[in-house]
């Protein structure tokens, strides 16, 4: 596999310049669990999704708050190995 040279948040913006309309998704990218909001930080009139990328190698403490909270925030959650 291939690794890229853009960042995601990068090449989100990027393909965002050729669409016509606006879009009523909000991608954020984040390094690290700790800069991933609480779920009790999520507007609750946003349904929202993380993605979790090889997440093992952290602490769970946070990914634990989504899956025990996040439903109550509208969130939906994953693991992506």
């Amino acid at each position: 596999m291939q690794k890229l040279s853009v960042s995601p948040s990068a090449l989100i913006e990027e393909m965002a310049k050729n669409l016509n309309r606006k879009s009523d998704i909000d991608c954020k990218f984040y390094e690290t669990s700790l800069d991933i909001p609480y779920p009790r930080n999520l507007s609750l009139d946003y349904n929202n999704l993380i993605i979790y990328h090889n997440p093992i190698s952290e602490k769970q403490t946070k990914r634990k708050a989504y899956y025990i909270r996040g439903r109550h925030s509208n969130v939906d959650c994953f693991y992506l190995f």
